[in-house]
């Protein structure tokens, strides 16, 4: 891939999977490495990179010298792309001749006062051959995984616009590539340009979901992020998604804080809710403006340990003498408590406690979003050893909802391993039907790009999940959606996370 294009190879294209895992990568050759040269800690030091592509899409695998947030770094990595490998047209930029297209991990327009860049862009050119301002990166299909800190990530990037506009089209067959981090207005670290070949550009229809999606396993649980307001004022079209997903037991977040349990229960005595019989649910009492919901077809026991959620004794204060400019986002955690509530549900004769959350949002590794997520996330696991202690060998844990990974991975980390000896939690790999990817979240109005916020853990050693999928209605064929009774634009007109459906089913080796 070195050398011109001229009898060089075409970029390979293994299946790439934006997932922020890297297996298919494995025989992928390098396409740059670049030294070790930046000494500076807070800076990225670029190491190796792939690239692969398919008809649609090309790819990069970016490997860095020390873990960073591809959407809140302190500076920004640009990956500037001549897409006809011409340099007769487009821009100079960064010693590069005949850019046409930028991408910009962490954009340099929303620096805040720390340094820190925050969300994707991407640069264009226009009709007057100059590149124009920075946009949000929905037209180009920009994914990067994973969101949180790591010292390698992936990104996919669409050959063409979804709107055909401008000349910025990766439509092949020759390209040319270069990555410049820059901080505080001066580029830190680059590396040369390279030639790329791309495979002929595929421009039909990608075929849409097909195949019954109908349960396998002993309990069906729908998890999913209801974007507070929105789920009290289109319940009909949540109702719709919800049925067509068929689940036995719900874990709701993000539940508007002015609903009731009158509201929850109206909602759930719905006629496309109660096909498969009548619901009972324990509404969460913690969270504040930001309730949680368990709600079964199988019966339902409330866990008392976990009706309220409060912090433990000192540990706001703690961060508070940390980020005293956050102390009134503290005070307020003081007083409403972790946004998260438990319920007991038999499953095939095994209690299986379910647990939804919604952790902080926000922030970048090292803040204070993050630090408070780490805290929340440790004082779940400990509210949750609390209820299951006595509980006896067979019992089972799921927990479920958004977990907000966009700063550090430590709040996974800490809700899989726990605090105590015999912590099992296991994240369920939900997919994508269609997208080859894991993202949850998706917002084309605003700078980030989607991503996988929204988890499933569960107790591995009585627990297995059978089926997991994340559940969007556009991706379904028009044969599919109508039997499922769904709409394509209820993916759009719900929530901007996606619910994940996990088909789950005892491990009957237990004693």
């Amino acid at each position: 891939f070195l050398s011109g294009c001229t009898g060089s190879s075409v970029l390979p294209d293994p299946g790439v999977v934006i997932d922020g895992r890297f297996a298919e990568w494995t025989d992928v050759p390098v396409l740059l490495q670049d030294p070790a040269d930046v000494p500076d800690e807070t800076a990225i030091d670029i190491g190796a990179i792939h690239a692969a592509a398919d008809g649609r899409h090309l790819f990069f695998s970016v490997e860095t010298r020390r873990p960073v947030n591809a959407q809140a770094m302190r500076g920004t990595l640009s990956i500037l792309l001549d897409t006809d490998d011409d340099r007769e047209t487009g821009e100079r930029v960064e010693g590069l001749s005949g850019v046409d297209l930028v991408v910009e991990l962490s954009r340099a327009d929303q620096v805040n006062a720390e340094g820190y860049g925050a969300g994707m862009a991407i640069r264009q050119i226009g009709p007057s051959g100059a590149l124009g301002g920075r946009e949000n990166a929905g037209g180009r299909d920009l994914v990067v995984a994973p969101t949180s800190s790591t010292d390698r990530f992936e990104i996919r990037l669409a050959r063409a616009s979804e709107d055909g506009k401008g000349h910025a089209d990766l439509a092949g067959p020759a390209a040319r590539v270069r990555f410049v981090f820059s901080s505080s207005g001066r580029v830190v670290d680059g590396t040369e340009s390279v030639a790329l070949r791309l495979p002929p550009l595929d421009e039909t229809v990608p075929p849409l979901w097909s195949d019954p999606l109908d349960r396998t396993g002993d309990v069906r649980v729908l998890v999913w992020n209801v974007s507070s307001e929105n789920f009290r004022d289109r319940p009909e079209r949540f109702a719709r998604v919800m049925a067509a997903a068929d689940p036995d037991v719900l874990l709701l977040d993000e539940v508007y804080g002015a609903v009731t349990e009158a509201d929850v229960r109206a909602f759930l005595s719905r006629p496309k809710m109660t096909a498969g019989g009548p619901w009972e649910f324990v509404l969460g009492k913690s969270g504040g403006r930001q309730k949680t919901v368990v709600a079964s077809r199988m019966g339902i026991r409330p866990e008392t340990a976990l009706e309220r959620l409060p912090y433990r004794e000192g540990a706001l204060d703690t961060l508070g003498e940390r980020f005293p400019e956050g102390q009134r986002l503290l005070d307020l955690e003081g007083e409403r408590g972790l946004a998260s509530v438990g319920a007991w549900v038999d499953v095939a004769g095994h209690p299986v406690l379910f647990v939804p959350v919604d952790l902080q949002s926000a922030g970048y590794d090292g803040s204070l979003q993050d630090e408070l997520r780490i805290l929340q996330a440790a004082t779940l696991r400990a509210f949750i050893a609390r209820a299951t202690g006595d509980s006896g060998p067979n019992v089972g844990v799921v927990v479920g909802g958004d977990l907000n990974l966009v700063g550090s991975p430590a709040p996974l980390d800490s809700l899989v391993r726990g605090l105590d000896a015999g912590a099992d939690l296991l994240p369920v790999d939900t997919y994508r039907l269609t997208d080859r990817s894991m993202a949850t979240w998706r917002n084309p109005n605003v700078p980030f790009t989607p991503g996988r916020l929204d988890f499933v853990l569960i107790s591995g050693s009585t627990l297995s999940a059978s089926r997991a999928f994340v559940f969007h209605a556009g991706e379904l064929s028009e044969d599919l959606r109508q039997r499922m009774g769904v709409e394509p634009e209820d993916a759009e007109l719900t929530s901007d996370h996606l619910p994940l459906v996990v088909d789950l089913s005892i491990r009957r080796t237990r004693q």
